[in-house]
């Protein structure tokens, strides 16, 4: 058991498997809401970041005493390693590589092993001659490859399964020191081919136990879901097994955004990804249109898209009331059957808001009703309702670190407004929509502060996302990232903001009031520091 502990960290297989599989339903259905590609570019920079500290870490590995019996030219003796120190250590030749279905298969070639430890032995007949010292153990040109495949259970948690495991120590040699060493070190061939074989027999078994058992007890550990704030929480796990292609490793992901209290499946479709991507970063994340929508379902099931707008929440330094007499130029009849009233407007959405991705940019459409109610003697009248429209131009900001995030930021909105029912008799609501068109300024700060808790991405100790690409493709957002490893700190607090394009975006560029934008620009960078 000289190479049990040892082995373990030079696979490395814990740290790696862990941040390829931690973005991880109990609904196996295949189609993802989210994405997370690995490429071997990515593979090849954490095997090259790990490899030291693997070997720093076997230095100061403890290995667990020996005891062999073995046949010498002194006779049928047993001997004991104790006090076992690993000295030296190499595994630079060392390669981890994807392939097909859905394997990842790690090797090492060539490696050194050194060691000092204390011996002591004892004939096992009479008269039962012993005697001890110290002794050095190299072993040279060591190889291992393992094949591990990786898996779903039905709970979408991942798993892993070693699939085969090979072995071999091309040379041991043993030097003893102290007590009749000199003898000893006549037949140490003898006592170091019977190590070789013991040492061949055990690795295998050590390590596949440590993949089908330790592991996968990490694994299972793995939260598969965060919080976004008090109403709503994502949920990453597996939806398929994961698989490689054309040497990258695909993980399926549920990416799906949940009430809590009442959590149900959004019933938004989802769309088909390609399996494929053209890019030389190390890491893929695929955020989906279904992804967002969820989010607009499950804040509709929440009651979050309900809101009472007062006086209250208007700045003071902002010259617009919520009173008949503001709106009397807009609405004479609301005035003339109650003057001089303040007013609560009672916005509830009515649908989830529904989101399209494009490779024009990311928009959405809002509808719902706005309820007009006079403040009058501590009652509230209902004098007219709304049905209303948003049509909405959305940015994404991407805040990458060891805590990522994925923010919705109204860019520009187009509101359309037609009466639904009225106490106060018809009237035209054209001047009224005009007005709302003008006070996009407004509206715009005032959603975008309701947005502020961003989306979180899957999170991982000691590493972090650094660099960013993108691209819009129909149905979902990539994001193309490097990764950087930390290792002094747990949590690192670097973080990087990156913001899409959003001048290009097709909806930002069909505005039909582009009459209005330089007015509506220049008061919306006004209001956006009042709100």
């Amino acid at each position: 058991d000289i190479f049990g502990t040892s082995i373990e960290a030079m696979l490395m297989s814990r740290s790696l498997l862990l941040i390829l599989l931690s973005t991880v339903t109990a609904n196996l259905d295949t189609a993802p809401g989210f994405r997370f590609q690995v490429t071997q570019k990515g593979i090849n920079y954490l095997r090259d970041v790990l490899v030291p500290v693997v070997t720093d870490s076997i230095k100061t590995a403890s290995i667990p005493p020996i005891n062999q019996r073995v046949d010498t030219p002194i006779g049928h003796i047993t001997f004991d390693l104790k006090n076992i120190k690993i000295n030296k250590a190499d595994i630079s030749n060392t390669a981890v590589s994807l392939q097909g279905p859905s394997n990842v298969v790690a090797s090492i070639q060539g490696a050194y092993i050194g060691l000092r430890a204390d011996w002591h032995y004892r004939e096992d007949s009479w008269p039962h001659i012993s005697d001890g010292g110290s002794v050095d153990v190299s072993a040279s040109q060591i190889s291992i490859t393992l094949n591990i495949m990786i898996d779903t259970t039905d709970k979408g948690e991942p798993h892993v399964t070693s699939q085969s495991c090979s072995f071999g120590i091309g040379n041991l040699d043993v030097t003893f020191h102290g007590g009749a060493s000199w003898l000893y070190n006549l037949f140490s061939g003898t006592i170091a081919d019977s190590l070789k074989d013991s040492i061949k027999d055990q690795v295998c078994p050590l390590i596949k136990d440590e993949v089908n058992n330790d592991l996968n007890t990490v694994l299972s550990t793995l939260q598969l879901q965060a919080d976004i704030d008090d109403n709503c929480y994502i949920d990453y796990s597996l939806v398929q097994k994961p698989f490689v292609i054309n040497e990258a490793l695909f993980v399926n992901g549920k990416g799906e955004i949940f009430e809590k209290q009442h959590p149900t499946e959004c019933p938004s479709p989802k769309q088909e990804m390609p399996e494929t991507v053209t890019s030389n970063r190390m890491v893929t994340l695929w955020i989906t249109e279904y992804m967002l929508n969820t989010a607009g379902y499950a804040y509709q099931q929440a009651g979050f898209l309900q809101y009472n707008l007062t006086n209250d929440d208007i700045p003071d330094k902002i010259p617009i009331t919520i009173s008949t007499d503001f709106f009397k130029y807009f609405i004479p009849a609301l005035h003339k059957a109650y003057p001089d009233k303040d007013l609560t407007l009672w916005i509830q959405v009515t649908k989830p808001v529904l989101f399209d991705v494009n490779k024009a940019g990311v928009s959405g459409r809002a509808e719902g009703i706005i309820t007009w109610l006079v403040e009058a003697n501590d009652t509230f009248i209902p004098a007219f309702t709304l049905d209303a429209q948003l049509d909405l131009c959305v940015n994404l900001s991407v805040h990458l670190g060891s805590q990522s995030e994925v923010d919705l930021k109204l860019i520009t909105v187009e509101p359309y407004i037609q009466l639904r029912d009225s106490n106060i008799g018809d009237f035209s609501v054209n001047s009224l929509e005009s007005f709302l068109k003008l006070s996009r300024a407004l509206i715009i700060p005032f959603v975008n502060n309701m947005l502020k808790n961003g989306i979180p991405l899957p999170a991982f100790d000691y590493v972090t996302f650094t660099g960013f690409d993108f691209n819009l493709e129909d149905g979902f957002v990539q994001i193309h990232t490097d990764v950087k490893y930390v290792p002094d700190r747990q949590v690192s607090d670097h973080t990087e903001v990156h913001v899409l394009f959003e001048d290009d975006f097709q909806c930002q560029m069909q505005d039909k009031n582009q009459w209005a934008n330089e007015v509506v620009e220049n008061i919306f960078n006004y209001f956006s520091n009042e709100i």
